[in-house]
């Protein structure tokens, strides 16, 4: 495909998009968040402990213990252009170039005791992990665990494959919330914090608003134009990874969802110079090290207005009263979530949400460092264009390892994407 300078200079130029007012009020919560973790080291009460994303972090501030997330400070260490260094340290000592990028980042980072402003991380108390998501937490967390000589606990999560039935659902359900009674039993018996239900309860129910207003952020999305793309969710699903149940949380997306229901009401987009042209879906975690590829694609008129990968920490939980109903609604969270859906589910998910928020193209990060989220992607791609008629692009890179990137390739696939998409769009509007 032959192009001029000018089509093949927009993924290089300055990007054409703004964030919400809100939206830049984020690195408020982050800096409070980074102090507390600096002055949670130097008070021996305090106790803290590393998550990992597939596990509700709620279980940590209900029994008052701090949480530390390797996989978000690795993301912190991509966006600063430091994750490779942090990378190279991990493969120096024999881990494979092959072995999960957000792994060797926090190798890296905890050897090297970088500063958690850049991705650092500190020692815990504990390592919590589970195997649900991704099939590295597991081992990744084993090992750190004994590099540091800290306790830790491996919830055993079942695989939901497609023609499960009900009843093993139900059994699989039961087995999570006896290892969620055990691990309130861990924690005591490893740091002293006893269950105090009343606080549990209160957190739950501020972590249930929270998702709330997210899925009404979320509705919104549906509109022509969008209100909000990925500029904006990529840093707005902070709240949700790390302060799911504080109320610092709701009332920043509180005035999130106030402002996004202005630019509804007044027709707003977040595109500043082009009209909306084409609504893009991405599925995959994104380049933590090019987060301006997704503010660039604006610049031809393309949005990024549905991603599994943000909706998923924000997946709809119920409000309860009592600690049953609340461990219950944990294992079932636990157990089914929008990003490790079997590929049966994932694309009949996949072919609601296309409908729903008028897509118009999907993106697939084939990350090399994520291969369960990876798993299917063909299968995917084929079903949505085959069903549904739409483009899909399918690309290979990785989370937070920039030598995975290659710039100029990448502009010339979304280059030949837009043009497939422009006759795309044009043929289903002859209709």
């Amino acid at each position: 495909m032959k192009m001029n300078s000018t089509t093949s200079s927009k993924l290089s130029t300055r990007k054409l998009v703004k964030t919400l007012k809100s939206s830049q009020k984020i690195s408020e919560l982050i800096k409070w968040y980074m102090l507390k973790a600096k002055i949670n080291e130097y008070l021996p009460w305090k106790k803290s402990a590393w998550i990992t994303s597939s596990l509700p972090v709620e279980l940590l501030w209900g029994l008052n213990i701090f949480p530390l997330h390797p996989e978000n400070n690795a993301c912190i260490s991509g966006a600063r252009k430091v994750s490779l260094d942090l990378i190279e340290h991990a493969e120096s000592l024999g881990y494979s170039r092959d072995v999960c990028s957000y792994m060797k980042t926090n190798v890296g980072a905890y050897d090297k005791k970088i500063s958690i402003r850049i991705g650092g991380i500190a020692k815990p108390d504990f390592v919590v992990t589970a195997g649900s998501i991704c099939d590295t937490h597991v081992k990744w967390f084993q090992i750190q665990a004994r590099r540091m000589d800290v306790p830790i606990f491996v919830f055993d999560v079942p695989h939901i494959v497609s023609g499960t039935s009900k009843s093993t659902k139900i059994r699989y359900k039961e087995y999570l919330i006896e290892q969620i009674y055990d691990f309130f039993d861990f924690v005591e018996a490893t740091t002293g914090k006893k269950l105090n239900e009343k606080y549990v309860l209160k957190i739950w129910e501020n972590s249930a608003r929270l998702s709330d207003l997210w899925q009404q952020i979320y509705e919104h999305r549906k509109n022509i134009p969008s209100p909000v793309g990925y500029a904006d969710t990529l840093g707005d699903i902070f709240p949700l990874v790390l302060l799911p149940g504080l109320k610092k949380s709701i009332k920043y997306f509180e005035d999130l969802l106030k402002e996004v229901e202005e630019y509804v009401a007044l027709g707003k987009g977040a595109l500043l110079k082009e009209e909306e042209k084409f609504r893009l879906m991405f599925e995959g975690i994104p380049m933590w090290y090019r987060i301006k590829f997704f503010h660039q694609l604006m610049n031809y008129g393309a949005i990024v207005t549905y991603e599994p990968y943000t909706f998923s920490f924000g997946a709809s939980r119920p409000h309860v009263d009592n600690l049953e109903d609340g461990v219950n609604a944990m294992a079932e969270s636990m157990l089914q979530q929008p990003y490790f859906y079997n590929l049966s589910d994932r694309i009949a998910y996949f072919k609601d949400v296309i409908k729903k928020y008028h897509i118009d193209g999907v993106l697939l990060h084939e990350n090399m460092s994520c291969r369960p989220s990876c798993t299917g992607m063909y299968d995917l791609k084929q079903k949505i264009q085959q069903d549904l008629g739409i483009p899909v692009l399918l690309f290979t890179c990785d989370m937070t390892d920039p030598r995975a990137y290659g710039k100029e390739q990448m502009q010339t696939r979304i280059e030949s994407f837009m043009e497939i998409l422009e006759q795309s769009k044009s043929k289903r509007l002859d209709y």
